[in-house]
């Protein structure tokens, strides 16, 4: 049975007509060049729901053409809360190994923008930072160029991702005005740095500022002339524009690199850092309603889209059934480029780029989430902090519960010890085996210190008006 439609099933997707009947993971490769690009493409707070693809009514033309082209994965998981994925993603490490805090990465990691220039590439990172306030940190993880939000200034209201942005690029603080948005900078920037590195390899990871809230108006909705309040004063009716929009720079990249001349040498990843705002409800293809479920660990707030397309190398499209989680793209990455991850970086993943060639790989048994944000501060545990581990049913957390997710997507029924089927037991013995090597932890624990190394001390700036 395809995974992804038994548990659309449960959720009420319905069957996904276009995809699921591919062949799982088969294909042989085809002959492509060597040195390939890597764009690696995270929207924020966006669940696997507000993709078409994956059973959604939002208009996602350019996610949905990736599925056809590519790779779709059906079994994808994230962390529920957007710096927790940032920190795992960039550094192919569980959490308990080294986040310490929230809006921050310890400045003792490398990332896999280290790995990309060490290989040779050209790195850029655009986007959303949220890894500490110092101008130099891009530099320290690894990116020659950047372009992005939050790095070292703020000021209110929060929307300064969007309309009239503040956007720092490459150590210049970008004067927008009003009506100019901030991901339309992004996407300009990315143009510009694919035009200028298409002759030599490069690493782009472009951390989307959509679709978080604050929930305002785009360039392309109807009121953006004509209300300008609206760009700025959150509202959910907007919540569809944002996700178009999202799309809509997606295609921007895939343009760039098919202008360019580079898209059948490039692998393209497109994912979401974690779930949905936990304010939105989203309809469904078949009529039902998902509430997102941002920073919970359950799949609401962890199962993201996840698509890859990888040019002339890829076989055809296919939705393939593989458990994916973040500390995985590091790994994938390195093997395209050729390189290998230091065994002193302690790393996690595994590669699944021969899935993403059409060949077997060697999928996980297993996905392993330890989550606790301290978003309060350094040593400061939060409430909602869970450690699990999954396969493609079953869910086992380190307190116990156990759950079958393909039938109780909600959690709300906790399979005692000894009550579940055969089936079950059998899972429930192997997770506890596998979450058994793991060190020990209880919720309250702080198992990685905060690292701040001299030359990158982090000063947040209030941006005033007299910085104009």
């Amino acid at each position: 049975m395809n995974h992804l439609n038994s548990q659309a099933r449960v959720l009420g997707l319905g069957a996904l007509p276009l995809l699921a009947m591919a062949p799982a993971c088969g294909n042989a490769e085809k002959e492509a060049p060597s040195r390939p690009n890597i764009v690696f493409i995270m929207a924020d707070d966006m669940g696997y729901e507000c993709s078409g693809v994956y059973g959604g009514t939002y208009d996602t033309p350019n996610i949905d053409a990736m599925a056809e082209r590519g790779i779709m994965f059906s079994h994808a998981y994230s962390q529920p809360l957007s710096t927790p994925s940032r920190v795992e993603v960039m550094t192919g490490k569980y959490n308990y190994k080294n986040y310490c805090c929230f809006g921050y990465m310890n400045q003792d990691q490398s990332t896999f923008g280290n790995l990309a220039r060490s290989a040779g590439y050209k790195t850029a990172i655009v986007g959303k930072w949220q890894l500490g306030f110092n101008s130099g940190l891009p530099d320290h993880f690894g990116f020659d160029n950047y372009c992005l939000w939050q790095l070292r200034y703020y000021r209110m209201p929060n929307s300064e991702r969007y309309a009239g942005a503040l956007v720092e690029a490459d150590g210049e603080v970008m004067k927008l005005e009003d009506t100019q948005y901030g991901p339309d900078i992004f996407a300009d920037y990315i143009d510009k740095f694919i035009t200028e590195n298409k002759d030599h390899p490069f690493f782009l990871y472009y951390p989307m500022a959509l679709i978080h809230d604050p929930f305002v108006s785009t360039p392309d909705s109807d009121d953006w002339i004509d209300n300008p309040e609206g760009r700025h004063k959150s509202n959910n009716r907007y919540f569809a524009d944002m996700v178009e929009y999202c799309d809509k720079n997606l295609g921007r990249v895939i343009e760039s690199l098919k202008r360019n001349g580079v898209y059948d040498n490039t692998l393209v990843i497109f994912t979401g850092d974690n779930g949905t705002n936990r304010n939105i409800y989203s309809t469904m293809k078949d009529g039902t309603v998902i509430k997102g479920g941002k920073g919970t660990s359950t799949d609401a707030g962890t199962h993201v889209a996840f698509l890859a397309t990888y040019g002339s190398r890829q076989g055809r499209h296919r939705v393939c059934d593989d458990l994916i989680d973040f500390t995985d793209v590091m790994p994938t990455m390195a093997e395209a480029m050729g390189v290998t991850v230091p065994e002193e970086w302690d790393t996690d993943g595994r590669s699944f780029l021969p899935q993403v060639k059409g060949r077997k790989g060697n999928p996980r048994k297993w996905v392993f989430c330890h989550y606790d944000a301290f978003f309060k501060g350094v040593g400061q545990p939060n409430d909602n902090a869970r450690r699990y581990i999954r396969d493609h049913r079953y869910k086992l957390y380190s307190t116990g519960e156990f759950y079958d997710v393909e039938a109780d997507v909600l959690e709300e029924n906790d399979i005692a010890p000894g009550t579940g089927s055969r089936e079950a037991e059998k899972a429930r013995r192997f997770l506890s085996s596998e979450l058994a090597k793991f060190p020990a932890w209880k919720v309250g624990d702080i198992p990685v210190e905060q690292v701040m190394l001299p030359e990158y001390p982090s000063i947040r700036l209030f941006w005033t008006e007299r910085d104009e």
